[in-house]
């Protein structure tokens, strides 16, 4: 990590670290409200409102963070758009590999994708199209809302307290976001694999295509299995 300490100012500011940690734990409580409260309804990837209220959702999302971001110097170059070398692309994606193979090693223990409700009982051909309209928003505007507050301005406003912690910080932040404690042991190894990425890349973009992959990769095997 210490070869991005001089590329990552280490000059903190107090209302971006507050402002990036009250929209987090703002998150976590909505995560929590939203799987206590609501029914799961597990016909919501067939439903063309759920794939645009997400656009909606996430691209408020996109806002906050470069906002947050503009209280650290420049937003984008903050939030890390920047130039990366292809080898953590494929680094980020070996690890979300193996966070995928503790997923599927896991689930028969904790029934995760039972409990967050989102998983279609069976296979819909007449609403197709809405499926893959949500499979393609699930695999390209989450993962990019999410990595950018996360691990593009999250890491980058936590680096003063040091990489390690901001990482950590960062990676438990975004597992209780999704308000399941069970999902835990999959989503804080998957946090702290993308913003250890991170860090050593220079570069919110590997982080954004590996979690890409890994929610597409869920969800090509989810239309596999209802399929088949």
């Amino acid at each position: 990590m210490s070869q991005i300490s001089d590329r990552l100012s280490t000059a903190p500011s107090r209302g971006a670290i507050a402002a990036w940690l009250a929209i987090a734990a703002l998150l976590i409580a909505l995560g929590f409200v939203g799987t206590s409260s609501a029914e799961p309804n597990s016909d919501v990837l067939y439903d063309y409102a759920f794939a645009g209220g997400s656009v909606v959702i996430y691209g408020m999302l996109v806002g906050v963070t470069l906002t947050i971001a503009s209280r650290l110097g420049h937003p984008l170059q903050v939030a890390g758009f920047k130039r990366f070398k292809w080898r953590w692309v494929g680094i980020g994606i070996g690890l979300i590999v193996l966070v995928l193979l503790l997923a599927q090693a896991l689930e028969p223990l904790l029934h995760a994708g039972d409990k967050q409700g989102l998983e279609p009982k069976e296979w819909r051909p007449d609403r197709t199209n809405a499926f893959a309209i949500n499979a393609l928003v699930a695999s390209t505007v989450v993962p990019f809302a999410e990595e950018l507050f996360f691990r593009g301005v999250g890491v980058r406003a936590l680096f003063p307290f040091g990489g390690a912690a901001a990482v950590v910080i960062t990676a438990l932040a975004f597992g209780l976001g999704h308000g399941l404690l069970v999902a835990l042991p999959v989503l804080v190894p998957f946090g702290l694999a993308l913003g250890w990425v991170r860090l050593r890349a220079d570069s919110v973009w590997p982080g954004v295509v590996a979690h890409g992959f890994y929610n597409g990769s869920a969800l090509l095997a989810l239309y596999l299995q209802l399929t088949n």
